[in-house]
């Protein structure tokens, strides 16, 4: 019984708490390594974020080329 009050309460605390949601993240940003490689080239804080969204775009374009063939009206 007192097993099941625990359980309980921690499946309650992880879903207010948002418990068991870093694998997806990480699992993407593995992924996104895996296929792109890990280096950064840019010096300053702001290079890196236009070079993060840059390869984020890249990524999301590569995803629609691969799952559902040409994405028409992006040129890549």
């Amino acid at each position: 019984m007192a097993c099941n009050a625990y359980i309980e309460r921690h499946t309650r605390w992880g879903g207010e708490k948002g418990y068991g949601v870093r694998w997806r993240i990480e699992s993407l940003f593995s992924a996104v390594k895996r296929t792109f490689g890990e280096s950064v080239i840019a010096t300053s804080f702001l290079g890196q974020v236009v070079e993060a969204k840059f390869w984020a775009y890249v990524w999301m374009v590569y995803l629609t080329n691969s799952v559902a063939g040409r994405a028409h009206g992006i040129r890549v």
